[in-house]
């Protein structure tokens, strides 16, 4: 009997054990942890990287912005990918990819190099992420995927976390290049699990990959994010932030009429007519600009406003609203039979919009126990909507396009989470004072809002159904 064949009779029968969907999500959920946890890992070591790297902290800054963009441009085209050739195929070569350029970044010569190791190992590590879903999704009946999916949101929020949390004192202990090293040995471990362990998914052997749609989305999602992200920096007039405004819409109208026109379009565009799958899309990118908006604003408030100016402090202050989203993923994931995901998602916004003010209120009170409160109840309302709306853009498309659906909701959190920021550090500017970031959180509770307006219009299915 070959290899090939004995893999396939393992994996059929660890398919009968009674608890098989279940050991598919934790070791799912370990993946998406190993590859999640470095995209932050760095943050608050940029300047000692800098100075090792005999480079500027502008220079390295791209250390950050690079591996953003590409996990914004490989998500949707890496579920596309998994929904043709099969999602366990793209989990184990993204998961196998992603651990091997983990270690190349620790053998990185200079600023170069770092920011090409960092990007392409975010980049094939995104492809765990629509796979990943798609594989639960598979798993699990439309009645649990709720469930699951708050534990796998859970998770997706808290790796970060404990990346900017524990970044600066992991690499003071170990070294930044160490860090990586460290990643690969978990991630082989769970990769080599991974092998007979994850299902097969369908696959479309007789579809065309959308190549042209593929270049055009890349292209758009790119320029868009890179304007974006860099406008407030380098200016609005700069060269490429004014190309990146250009390319990025100009981009996604060429893609748009190549999917109109293509037999097999990268993304369907009659996804667009469903309200199963466009409002979750629009909740999480408003969810997504005034969650992250202010995540990335806190830290200079509790200094300018608390005066808080040690890197731990403000760190554990911080891991409140991480933590607050991992408790209100799992518990909407838990009450979602009973609620249904409209419900939750109307409440989720609802609180996150009050925590979000009541956030302002007491930053003008100086009130830094209500601040830490209310962060970690603001993540809670964040938290809630997660998984809702996930299992609602799963469950308004058919199982063989899980892949690319799911892909395109984790694009557009991107797209949400770089404009929140980019608006509220325009919003900020130079001023430090407690006005100021006031305004920074109502102008955020009306973003939230919004987002809760957006979901009442969510089609009233409960998606455990």
């Amino acid at each position: 009997m070959s290899t090939s064949s004995q893999f396939t009779g393992r994996r059929r029968q660890f398919q009968d054990w009674p608890n098989y969907r279940w050991a598919v999500l934790g070791l799912t959920m370990a993946g998406i942890a190993s590859t999640s946890f470095p995209i932050t890992v760095l943050s608050a070591s940029l300047p000692e990287i800098a100075n090792d790297l005999t480079t500027t902290e502008s220079a390295v800054s791209w250390v950050q912005t690079a591996p953003l963009i590409a996990m914004a441009m490989g998500t949707p085209i890496a579920g596309k990918v998994g929904d043709l050739y099969g999602h366990r195929r793209l989990y184990l070569w993204g998961y196998a990819l992603a651990t091997g350029f983990a270690v190349l970044t620790g053998l990185a010569w200079d600023v170069g190099s770092l920011v090409a190791m960092r990007t392409l190992g975010q980049f094939f590590g995104a492809a765990t992420l629509p796979a990943s879903m798609a594989i639960i999704m598979t798993v699990f009946a439309r009645r649990e995927r709720a469930l699951a999916l708050g534990y796998w949101s859970a998770v997706t929020a808290m790796s970060p976390a404990i990346g900017v949390t524990f970044g600066g004192f992991m690499v003071d202990a170990f070294g930044w290049r160490t860090i990586f090293f460290i990643q690969a040995v978990p991630s082989m471990i769970a990769l080599l699990a991974a092998i007979p362990l994850l299902p097969d998914t369908a696959r479309k052997p007789e579809v065309r990959f959308d190549i042209g749609g593929a270049a055009s989305l890349g292209l758009a999602v790119a320029g868009l994010l890179m304007a974006i992200n860099r406008g407030p920096e380098w200016g609005w007039g700069h060269p490429l932030v004014v190309a990146g405004l250009a390319v990025g819409p100009t981009a996604l109208m060429v893609f748009a009429a190549i999917e109109r026109h293509t037999a097999d379009p990268l993304f369907p565009l009659d996804f667009l007519r469903r309200r199963g799958f466009v409002i979750p899309n629009l909740v999480t990118f408003l969810g997504h600009m005034a969650y992250m908006g202010t995540f990335v604003v806190a830290p200079f408030m509790l200094e300018g406003a608390f005066g808080i100016t040690e890197v731990s402090r403000i760190s554990a202050a911080l891991i409140a609203r991480p933590v607050g989203f991992s408790a209100g993923a799992w518990y909407a994931g838990r009450v979602d039979s009973r609620w249904g995901g409209r419900t939750i998602m109307v409440a989720g916004a609802v609180i996150m919009a009050i925590a979000l003010a009541g956030t302002g209120a007491s930053i003008l009170a100086g009130w830094l126990a209500g601040v830490i409160v209310l962060l970690f109840v603001a993540g809670v309302g964040q938290g809630a909507i997660r998984p809702a709306a996930v299992a609602g853009v799963a469950n308004s498309v058919d199982d063989a396009d899980l892949g690319v659906a799911s892909g395109a909701l984790q694009m557009i959190g991107h797209i949400g989470a770089a404009t929140g920021i980019t608006i509220m550090i325009t919003v900020l500017g130079s001023s430090d004072s407690s006005e100021r970031y006031f305004a920074i959180f109502l102008l955020a509770a009306a973003i939230a809002s919004m987002s809760a307006f957006s979901a009442r219009w969510s089609p009233k299915l409960r998606t455990s159904r």
